[in-house]
């Protein structure tokens, strides 16, 4: 495997997170983030451990009922150098059925997403997100979903089952 990354690798990284993140095949934090990362949610006050955040993403999306889908838009890389690099996009994303702690099942809808992650190899070679941070304008809540946009049907978004 080669060392050196380029924008194109870090893309392919970013749409082979968000395949496997939507198809609910798990294991998200053993396959793309390095045991020191660190996110900030969605609406978080504060940093949190990646392994951390991953579990808790791994729980509440991974329902037999949940439905996950998400559009990705241009991805701008900026090479730190030739082994780290940054990745800023925005990104919709829209869950429906699945289990959000103190809220029961329910449906999200994030329209204008917005995500940095900062992409390096670690020791073995690997490439690995070592930091990540999502978050959505200030006038946007990504509130439930049920009633707010019915046009955003299973099948206009195309949602994953």
């Amino acid at each position: 495997m080669s060392t050196v990354l380029n924008p194109d690798v870090v893309r392919a990284e970013i749409a082979r997170y968000w395949n496997l993140f939507t198809s609910k095949a798990g294991a998200i934090q053993d396959e793309f983030y390095a045991h020191e990362c660190s996110i900030f949610p969605f609406r978080s006050l504060r940093p949190e451990p990646a392994r951390l955040a991953a579990a808790r993403r791994e729980r509440e999306y991974s329902g037999a009922g949940a439905a996950l889908k998400v559009q990705v838009g241009f991805v701008d890389v900026v090479m730190v150098n030739e082994t780290t690099a940054v990745a800023c996009y925005t990104f919709e994303f829209y869950a429906e059925k699945f289990a959000k702690a103190g809220q029961g099942v329910t449906n999200y809808h994030y329209e204008h997403g917005r995500a940095t992650q900062v992409f390096a190899y670690d020791r073995e070679g690997r490439l690995r997100i070592f930091h990540e941070h999502f978050s959505i304008p200030a006038g946007e809540a990504g509130q439930p979903t049920a009633d707010s946009h019915p046009e955003k049907s299973q099948s206009a978004m195309g949602v994953r089952r």
